[in-house]
């Protein structure tokens, strides 16, 4: 598809999606799933102003408020918006602060605002955020969860607390030994090394 094409479709989407009360369900979700995959398209300035846009986010969240027995959609919201502040500099608000937070140790869906919460300004100030990181290893999906731990680790090694290392230390060794190839054992040991440092 091309820049012109995909602008339309995505702001067809979010004249759909805003108009969500005429919408079924599934006619909602449907429509949620398209536009998440778009903040994740190649990044463009032909998008900037469809994604920093914070009426919409707040339509998301609204949309939220209304389904958040919904996790598959839910998941979809925490991605959508995630990708929104990360990719095209929503302006990131106490409420999506907040919903990303709520979200954050939620079965199948805190993995995904992994992705996300540890790098939202708000979350700076966040006094457990240390158990918070070392927890998201044992959530689930746990493919997701693990991915996102190693993000987290990776954007904080530096800062790690001396209570934390060992379990940090613990995971990235057997991560080396379930590895099934050199470069992989290598990447973690480097890992181990710079904690230990």
């Amino acid at each position: 598809m091309d820049t012109k094409k995909n602008i339309e479709n995505i702001s067809l989407l979010k004249e759909k999606i805003s108009n969500c009360h005429k919408l079924s369900d599934e006619e909602l979700f449907l429509a949620v799933k398209e536009f998440e995959k778009t903040p994740r398209l190649e990044v463009s300035n032909y998008y900037q102003d469809l994604f920093n846009d914070l009426k919409f986010s707040k339509t998301l969240l609204d949309i939220y408020n209304n389904h958040k027995e919904n996790t598959k959609l839910v998941v979809l919201l925490v991605s959508a918006i995630g990708n929104m502040i990360q990719r095209y500099d929503l302006p990131e608000t106490k409420e999506i602060y907040e919903f990303m937070l709520e979200n954050s140790d939620k079965s199948n869906i805190g993995p995904y605002v992994a992705i996300f919460l540890p790098r939202l300004k708000h979350f700076e100030n966040y006094d457990k955020k240390w158990g918070y990181f070392m927890n998201v290893k044992k959530m689930s999906p746990k493919k997701v969860a693990e991915s996102s731990f190693e993000n987290i680790m990776d954007l904080y090694l530096e800062k790690i607390p001396e209570q934390y290392k060992n379990e940090a230390i613990e995971y990235f060794n057997k991560k080396s030994e379930e590895s099934n190839n050199e470069y992989g054992k290598q990447y973690y040991q480097d890992i181990i090394n710079k904690i230990k440092s």
